[in-house]
């Protein structure tokens, strides 16, 4: 039998009475082959494979599940834990430092700040440049 957790909840029902409810951790996916979430529990039990292997599982298991390439793309991420694979913010830890040099030399334009930057050890490119800059202007609220 799967593992199951009994969870207490912390708020009474509206009669004072504590609720116990039993959850289950592990399902068998089997058993919601002929039901129209099966690809999302494809989906949300293997998060370690690819689009191409995701799509043979399907497959394999029938015509009915079938799904394109960009259909599992585009829903996938929602099963690996935080945010989108790919690129992260401030990956180099300097975007701090960046700002600073940008708030020190308001008056050069994008081009000319990209290569401030490259001198100091931060590639950022003019549209980085573009979007993060902060005019000299502060206003306070």
């Amino acid at each position: 039998m799967a593992d199951t957790w009994t969870l207490t909840l912390d708020e009474p029902d509206r009669y004072g009475r504590e609720q116990v409810r039993t959850v289950n951790l592990t399902i068998d996916i089997r058993d919601f082959k002929d039901k129209a979430g099966f690809a999302w529990l494809v989906l949300a039990a293997n998060p370690h494979l690819s689009v191409r292997d995701i799509q043979a599982v399907l497959a394999g298991v029938g015509e009915q599940h079938e799904r394109p390439a960009g259909w599992i793309s585009r829903r996938r991420w929602l099963f690996h834990g935080t945010g989108k694979p790919g690129r992260k913010s401030n990956a180099d830890g300097l975007d701090e430092k960046a700002r600073r040099i940008m708030d020190e030399n308001p008056n050069l334009s994008n081009r000319q700040m990209v290569h401030v930057l490259r001198e100091h050890g931060i590639r950022r490119s003019r549209e980085s440049v573009r979007k993060n800059r902060v005019s000299g202007n502060k206003c306070s609220m």
